[in-house]
């Protein structure tokens, strides 16, 4: 696994879009937080772009991407927002150049495609990190500083749950490569040339998030990972936040989640702070992450590649 290097004061930071427009007054925040932390941000084009539901056209989202990892004098590429379309540019992106220039790639939530595509195919671990041109960016502290976090190098340890609980659903321990995202966007994957999968290496331990899905859309997503072959070589998994998921009358989260991974036979934790709600941590993918699930406690520890 490729391990970038982190920034240090004065370097160029990328701002890209190769999901969903950017709203101009969330640019402009994004533009100054990282100027506020002693970084050069550059806006390229996809963030002042739009074409219907996207920002700008795929060849253009695509180029910014290929161009940025080319760049030089770019040190980190980061997501301004997600949405949709980051699918899209799965057969537009030269992997090539990517692996030949390891840098920091931070995002989340629709970019979970591009996150399983960078490192399957090029090797290079990337960053599920908080968006400053996501609207609720702003809002929470904790949220900034864990981008800022990432960009200063801080990767290792045990991760800082911003003092919310965990919850064991699934006793056991478990090593593996941290990988995942967004669940739907993972499920969506299934057929594709870009199928994601726990396959390979040393084992998984996965990490799945969601926003706006009814409870039967998170089960059908889950089951559709579990079914199709997807979750083979998984040996454990971390649940972070499910914002805006399941009605009053759904079945609960917390059972959904227990029947669709029983037959799994591996630990789960539930409660980690990732994800769309404030506030959010980052977490490192492709690191090595060991996992210790207990009712009376729990441990999530990633490790140095």
């Amino acid at each position: 696994m490729l391990i970038p290097a982190p920034l240090r004061p004065g370097d160029k930071v990328a701002l890209v879009a190769p999901c969903s427009p950017v709203r101009p007054e969330r640019l402009a925040y994004a533009v100054d937080y990282i100027a506020s932390l002693g970084y050069t941000p550059e806006v390229y084009p996809s963030c002042t772009s739009r074409e219907g539901f996207l920002a700008g056209a795929d060849a253009q989202r695509a180029a910014d991407l290929n161009r940025a990892f080319a760049d030089q004098s770019v040190r980190a590429v980061v997501v301004v927002r997600g949405g949709y379309g980051g699918a899209r540019l799965a057969g537009l992106l030269d992997y090539d150049i990517i692996k030949s220039n390891p840098k920091l790639f931070c995002g989340f939530s629709d970019a979970t495609v591009l996150h399983w595509l960078i490192g399957s195919r090029c090797g290079l671990a990337t960053f599920h990190a908080p968006m400053p041109g996501a609207a609720n960016f702003p809002d929470d502290a904790f949220t900034r500083q864990s981008l800022a976090d990432v960009l200063a190098g801080k990767w290792v340890g045990q991760p800082d749950n911003a003092g919310a609980s965990l919850e064991c659903l699934f006793e056991g321990n478990a090593e593996g490569e941290l990988v995942g995202g967004n669940l739907t966007v993972l499920a969506s994957t299934a057929g594709t040339s870009y199928r994601f999968s726990c396959d390979g290496g040393r084992g998984k331990i996965l990490f799945l998030e969601d926003v706006g899905e009814y409870a039967y859309a998170i089960d059908r997503s889950l089951l559709h990972l579990r079914d199709s072959g997807m979750l083979r070589g998984c040996r454990g998994i971390l649940l972070g936040t499910w914002k805006d998921c399941a009605a009053p009358s759904d079945l609960p989260l917390r059972e959904v989640f227990r029947r669709a991974f029983a037959p799994l036979g591996i630990p789960v934790i539930a409660g980690l702070q990732c994800g769309h709600s404030v506030p959010s941590i980052a977490l490192p993918l492709g690191f090595p992450v060991s996992m210790k699930a207990r009712a009376d406690g729990w441990r999530i520890v990633i490790k140095e590649p």
